[in-house]
Formats: structure tokens, C-alpha cells, sequence
């Protein structure tokens, strides 16, 4: 009989494979700690002192010629590796690195790079978020905005898309389409979609579109699981002895087969009725995807699946011993499925399968550094989706994802396991890094893996990442993208030196010890960076001399950037917080920095907003700025007030300018805080008492007489009888400012409905679009006066 293998739950990513400069090998201890590093793979490290840094082996690389050279890597690696719970440490699995997470994933913020725009990608859309490196702003010709990207001419996914006649959005796990009048102004829902189907195991989540013509391609995530035959449990194996109870030593797998890519082709020629054309399922996380012209790679990191591995149901010897015998087994019997990413193709009239990689197409570092595969799946939109062709595959993980027209880059992190200790620990903040791997995409056609590399410390998101001509830069922050004790921040540049990345020269001492890069943009030879704990040095560096790259300006200001987006070859606009001496937020900051003189950059001007936080402080794709009109569009929340909406800001030489707002939430007419009770300022209060003074000055605080019906418009009230006023205060008296009230009302905003919590706007003709969850809203651009409201 076949014997049928179940799904491991160890996410064999915590042993992540790649390419360093380092000349002395690492090995991993069978629980996933780190060994000893100078010890031979398979060789038991040493007693006497703690590991290293796990994954970074040899430079040096490997292509399997043949499926059995494959076969047998992993065979002879796995056996070494795995325990009692798989390839993890004490049943631990890391996760992937969030970028978000580009990312993260994520999530992943910073500016435009040299390339021109692919004929192929411009269309007719006047690309208002991409100024091209060392330009003045992208042309101002067209009539709707697109995706706010890192590259001129590289698109990237995003939850909304249009081409100025017709908007494609996806909430959650379905997609509308909605075509919109020529002017730009309303628009009619004319189709919505619901993505999920019969196969998938549960709902498509971090769904985002790619657009061209008449396909839309819809990539997310979903998960698998599946049962399997309870023979691979070794329930009459010799291993288990007759005294056993009921149940046995182990505990099998419970069928969970982990995360599932998948893309969904989109056929939109009939915008009454959305159809999908084909469906392509690849078993793996799915990390990110880029288009160039017709051509889109997506970026997936698989872990192995059906593995089957079991699990000691106690911590008695015999437990332990049976699950790692039995898991032994396991990898000994395991074939090309067990290792290799599957995918499925489902098609209206048929559903074929296979695996995604062919072994000649996967790289793998001499010394072994893991056995996850990342994969990067290359299909053409002007195309019907097919089965995957040639993938591009490497024995790593894939956390963060940078593309130019020419180059991808894909990093790796390492997720430090549990079982280390305190001095461990600290040689992992010492010694961190990460991993590079690069991918030629100049053609069309399959992605080439070009060789790998690593840097010190961690990254923070792509926009950390910038390819110019060939040479790689990267800003980095030492220590683990966990840890605490950030020392130092670094631009490191990098070139291809046969089939390994290496450094060729970095500029260091960027920013304070203890304080981190919080955003990068590199614009032409220069790059822009922000470090923060208090203040936030915003620095330039000169990038002309990779070998020689220098600071050639700071300038210190409270608060800090989390994006930062060029305007101009001189105005550069950073958002993010506000912050007082001491480092706390205190709500949106919108910095507008002249770098006219790169030697002395100056903040031109700020707008708040207390409270306030934005999307676009993590997520670049909220950002929208629209050329024709100087203005910067960004979704803003302001949690103590209960609102969310959207705030235009006109961006010039001279300054920052407020144009007004916009939001979705429906307004009642009615002005908030209108009460019949006494509205108690904090100003009124002889000297901060308390909770009640912490109310007034935070909130709403309402004295109310004998007969006052009490509460606030748009507000959640909490009354206060007069007995209790004493524990609201630091002396346990009652302030004479509220003696003679009967009672006293903390009251705080009641909220909003997050389902109109704006995600993204979008400029077509003269109307300012905005997209929530539950619809979609058009706005005159310059009264901004509501014209059209479309649910979805």
C-alpha cells in the first residue's frame, strides 16, 4: 500500500538557507538551536560554548542536476536534523518576518528609482505617485492616479485599482467593479465576485489585484488541511511497547498542511457578470508580487509539507524516543512531494497538478541552511494563467521583496528559537544577519537566480533597498529584528562577485546608539534616512562613491518620518508622528523638508494632527499625491475624537497648506459634545486632580445639576454619583469644581463605524475617490464636497 504522509506543523523556515560571506560553516542542534559554529554539518557542537547565528553557510553554491542529487541532499540533511518535534526546537515554528510586513508584508515605505517606465505599464494614467529619481514629479498629463509605488514603471499589487473608466477594489475575500462616468464624478456598481470556491480550505485573506485590459489577477493567501491514513501514527509499531496506554507514546499530525498562494484570474469583458478564468493554487506563504510591462512574478516561500511528523504526547524518555524514531522514519521514506511545492491549476473545464519546481532550477548553499524553497512564479497577464513554467527556486525563505525593471531582491530572516539562552541571546543581537538573494528579471520570461549575500543586522522594510545600475544599497539596523538594544544604523553597498553579493562599502553611525532607522528613500545618488528614540535625525548621505559613501547633512527635529516621498528634486515630504522630549507620540506629523542644500536640510514647515495616526505610516500604498493639483491626499484617523477620514494638504515651496477633509461616516447634522449638563474645562481645575482632571483635559467632562438629562451628542457617557467623586481624585477629596453637582459624567467619543475607515484614494478627471471596506465615495478635488456614494 502507498503510503499516504501527512503535513508537518514545524515551519522549517526557522532554518533558513542562503549565501554569506562567512568562510566558517554553521549547524543546527536536532531541538533548532544554533550549534557550535566552526563544526561540519552533522557534527555534534560543543559543550563549552553557545552557538552562532544559524544560516548563514558558505558562500559558495550548489545547482542540482538531477531530482536523486536532490533527493538525497535533503535525505542526508534531514536525517542529521530532525527530533522529536521535527526540524523545531520543543514544538516552537517561527514565524515569517511581518513586513508585515511587505511586506510584508506588512508591513514594507521609500522613493522612486532611475529606470524609465516600461511603454508596456505607463498607459495613459499620469502615474501621480511615482516621481521618477531626480525629477522634478512624474507628468502631470493624464486624468487618474495609480498605485503608489517604490519604481517608475514596476507595479505593485494594491486593494484598488483603476484605469480611469472603470475602479476594481477587493474587501476582504471579494472583488467589485464599478464603472465610473466620464467625468469622473459618479460611478455605478456594475459586478461583485466572491473569490472564494469549492477547494479552497478556508477564506482568501491579504487578497490584492493586478490590472491590465480585460484581466484582472486577484493574489492572496488561504491555508490547507487534510486528513490522513492513522497508520503513519505506529500504532503497532515494535517502537511502542504493550503497556502503553490507550493512545500511545505520540501524538500524529492533525492534518493542517499550512499556507496556500493563491492567484485568481479575473475575467473582466463582461463587467456585468465577473467570471474567474483560472485559478493557480501554490502550496506556500505568499510574500509579494511585482509587473513589469505583461510580466508578473510573484514571490512564495514554501515549508515542506506532508511530512507527517508526530509529536511525544508527554516528556517521558519513551515519548521522546518513539516520536524521533518514528519522525526519522519519516524523512527516510519521504520523496520529491514531501519537499518540493505543489501547485494546482483549476481552469473551467479541467484541473491538472504538479509540482512548482523542476530540481535543475534550485539553488541551494554548499552547507545546508534549511530546507524551506523560495519560489518565484513568473506567469504573462496579456495571457491566459497556466500551469507555472521554469520557476526560479532557492533552498531559503522570503521575507521582504525589492524590484527594479532589471533585478529582484528577496531577504531572509532568522527567527531565533526558544531555547537559547541569555548569553546566546546576545551573541545573536552581536552577530544578526540577513539575507539577500538576487533574481535577474530583465526579460521576459522566467526569473534567473543571479547569487546571494549577506548584512549585518535587519531591515526594515523595501524601501530599505535600492538597485542602481547593478549596485545593491541597503540600510540596515543591528541586532534582531525583535530586539531592543538597536546600537548602530548602516548603508552597506553591494555587488555581484560571481554568484555571491558582496559588500563593497558602507557609511556607518547613522543616528544615536539605541536609535533605529524608522524610514529610507533614495532618490538618484542620494539617499534620505530617519533614525529615532527622542528626536529624529534626518540625514542625508551621498551615494555617488559606493566606496566611499558620506553624510553630507543632519538635521535633528522632534517626532519622527515613517515615509518619506520626494516632491521635487528639493522638497521632500516625510509622515509619520509627533513626539514629545521624551520620545512619546502624540499623534500625526506631516514634515515637509528642503534639501535644496543637501548639506543643510531644513524642515520647511509641519502640519498635526493630535491623536491622529495614518496608513500611510506603515503601509506606502495610502499615499497618494496628485501633481496637477500640489496636493498630498492621506487617510488619518483620530482616535479621541472618534474620527476617521481623509486629509488634502496642498504642498509647495512655501509650505503646507490644509485644504479641508473628507470622510465617509454619516453625518446626522448634529455638532458633537451638545449636552444640557455644565461642560467642566480643565483649566477650571485649581491644580491637576486626578482622574477627573485626566477626563477634562483627555474627553468630556459634564457637571450636572438636579434635572439635567445628562450625555453628549456622539459620545459614550459614564455617570459619577457624587459619593464616588472622591476616588477619582489624588487626595480623596471632592474639588470645589464639581462640589455642587449632583452627579459628574466622564464621557468619552462613542466611535465610528471602522467599515468607513478610508484605506486608499484615487484621483480620475476632477474627482477625488476614496475606498473604505463597506463603499466607495467621490469628491469634488477642490470643494471636496461629496458627489457620489457607491456600497459595496
Amino acid at each position: 500500500m502507498k503510503r499516504v504522509i501527512a503535513p508537518t506543523l514545524i515551519a522549517a523556515g526557522l532554518l533558513i538557507g542562503a549565501c554569506t560571506t562567512s568562510d566558517e560553516p554553521v549547524t543546527v542542534d536536532n531541538d533548532g538551536s544554533p550549534g557550535e559554529q566552526g563544526n561540519a554539518p552533522g557534527e555534534e557542537p560543543g559543550d563549552d560554548e553557545p552557538g552562532a547565528p544559524l544560516g548563514f553557510a558558505s558562500a559558495s553554491l550548489r545547482q542540482f542536476d538531477e531530482c536523486d542529487a536532490f533527493l538525497d541532499y535533503v535525505h542526508t540533511e534531514g536525517a542529521k536534523r530532525v527530533g522529536a518535534f521535527g526540524f523545531g526546537g520543543n514544538g516552537w515554528f517561527g514565524p515569517g518576518f511581518p513586513g508585515v510586513m511587505e511586506d510584508g508584508m506588512a508591513v514594507e515605505n521609500n522613493v522612486m528609482e532611475p529606470e524609465a517606465a516600461a511603454e508596456e505599464s505607463a498607459g495613459t494614467s499620469a502615474d501621480q505617485n511615482t516621481p521618477t529619481d531626480g525629477d522634478d514629479s512624474a507628468d502631470s498629463g493624464g486624468q487618474f492616479s495609480s498605485t503608489n509605488v517604490q519604481v517608475e514603471g514596476v507595479d505593485e499589487p494594491d486593494v484598488v485599482k483603476t484605469d480611469g473608466e472603470r475602479i476594481l477594489a477587493v474587501t476582504d475575500d471579494t472583488l467589485h467593479l464599478a464603472l465610473v462616468s466620464a467625468d469622473g464624478s459618479d460611478a455605478t456598481l456594475a459586478s461583485s465576485l466572491t473569490l472564494n470556491r469549492d477547494g479552497l480550505n478556508s477564506q482568501l485573506w491579504n487578497a490584492e489585484i493586478l490590472f491590465d485590459d480585460d484581466r484582472a489577477f486577484v493574489i492572496g493567501q488561504s491555508e490547507q488541511w487534510g486528513w490522513f491514513d492513522d497508520d503513519i501514527a505506529v500504532a503497532e509499531s515494535e517502537l511502542v511497547e504493550p503497556d502503553v496506554p490507550t493512545g500511545g507514546p505520540i501524538i500524529p499530525p492533525n492534518g493542517y498542511q499550512g499556507p496556500t498562494t493563491v492567484i485568481t484570474e479575473i475575467d473582466l469583458s463582461n463587467s456585468d457578470a465577473l467570471t474567474v478564468a483560472n485559478t493557480l493554487e501554490v502550496r506556500g506563504r505568499y510574500v509579494s508580487a511585482r509587473q513589469v510591462g505583461s510580466t508578473v512574478r510573484v514571490v512564495v516561500t514554501s515549508a515542506p509539507a506532508e511530512l507527517g511528523f508526530v509529536y511525544p504526547s508527554d516528556n517521558s524518555d519513551l515519548a521522546i524516543d518513539t516520536a524521533t524514531e518514528t519522525n526519522q522514519r519519516l524523512v527516510a521514506e519521504s520523496d520529491l512531494e514531501h519537499w518540493l511545492p505543489r501547485y494546482t491549476l483549476t481552469t473551467e473545464t479541467d484541473t491538472s497538478e504538479g509540482l512548482l519546481v523542476d530540481c535543475a532550477n534550485i539553488h541551494a548553499p554548499s552547507e545546508f541552511a534549511g530546507f524551506d524553497m523560495l519560489s518565484i512564479v513568473t506567469f504573462d497577464s496579456d495571457e491566459a494563467l497556466g500551469a507555472p513554467v521554469d520557476t526560479a527556486s532557492i533552498m531559503a525563505t522570503g521575507d521582504t521583496v525589492y524590484a527594479s525593471q532589471d533585478r529582484m531582491y528577496v531577504t531572509s530572516n532568522v527567527w531565533l528559537p526558544p531555547t537559547v539562552d541569555e548569553q546566546e541571546r546576545k551573541i545573536w543581537e552581536d552577530k544578526y544577519k540577513t539575507q539577500i538573494h538576487r533574481f535577474s528579471i530583465a526579460v521576459e520570461g522566467p526569473a534567473d537566480y543571479d547569487g546571494s549575500g549577506s548584512v549585518d543586522g535587519h531591515l526594515l522594510n523595501q524601501f530599505s533597498m535600492h538597485d542602481r545600475d547593478g549596485t545593491f544599497f541597503v540600510a540596515t539596523t543591528e541586532g534582531t529584528p525583535w530586539g531592543l538594544t538597536d546600537t548602530d544604523n548602516q548603508i552597506i553597498a553591494m555587488e555581484m562577485q560571481g554568484d555571491e553579493l558582496v559588500e563593497v562599502g558602507r557609511v556607518d553611525n547613522l543616528g544615536l546608539e539605541g536609535e533605529r532607522i524608522f524610514s529610507v528613500r533614495y532618490v538618484g545618488e542620494l539617499a534620505y534616512l530617519v533614525t529615532f528614540r527622542q528626536t529624529d535625525p534626518f540625514y542625508v548621505v551621498d551615494l555617488s562613491n559606493p566606496a566611499d559613501m558620506t553624510v553630507r547633512g543632519e538635521l535633528k527635529i522632534p517626532g519622527f518620518s515613517s515615509y518619506l516621498h520626494p516632491i521635487s528634486e528639493s522638497l521632500i515630504l516625510g509622515v509619520g508622528q509627533d513626539a514629545d522630549e521624551n520620545g512619546f507620540a502624540k499623534g500625526t506629523k506631516v514634515s515637509l523638508f528642503d534639501v535644496s542644500d543637501i548639506s543643510n536640510p531644513m524642515e520647511l514647515d509641519v502640519w498635526t494632527l493630535p491623536g491622529g495616526d495614518s496608513d500611510v505610516e506603515w503601509d506606502h500604498r495610502a499615499f497618494l499625491y496628485w501633481s496637477e493639483t500640489q496636493t498630498a491626499f492621506l487617510p488619518v484617523t483620530q482616535w479621541s475624537e472618534g474620527f476617521t477620514g481623509a486629509v488634502a494638504l496642498r504642498v509647495t515651496g512655501a509650505g503646507i497648506e490644509e485644504l479641508g477633509w473628507v470622510t465617509q461616516l454619516d453625518a446626522d447634522g448634529t455638532a458633537p459634545g451638545q449636552t444640557d449638563c455644565r461642560v467642566i474645562e480643565p483649566g477650571a481645575f485649581a491644580e491637576d486632580n486626578g482622574d477627573l482632571f485626566w477626563v477634562a483635559q483627555e474627553g468630556l467632562l459634564l457637571g450636572c445639576a438636579e434635572g439635567d438629562q445628562g450625555g453628549a451628542t456622539g459620545y459614550l457617557c459614564n455617570p459619577i454619583p457624587a459619593s464616588e467623586l472622591e476616588f477619582w481624585t489624588d487626595d480623596g477629596s471632592v474639588p470645589p469644581e464639581v462640589a455642587g453637582d449632583v452627579r459628574v459624567e466622564a464621557c468619552w467619543p462613542e466611535g465610528f463605524d471602522y467599515g468607513l475607515q478610508i484605506r486608499r484614494t484615487l484621483v480620475i478627471e476632477d474627482s477625488l475617490w476614496t475606498l473604505s471596506q463597506e463603499r466607495l465615495q467621490s469628491n469634488d478635488i477642490v470643494t471636496l464636497d461629496v458627489t457620489d456614494i457607491v456600497d459595496l
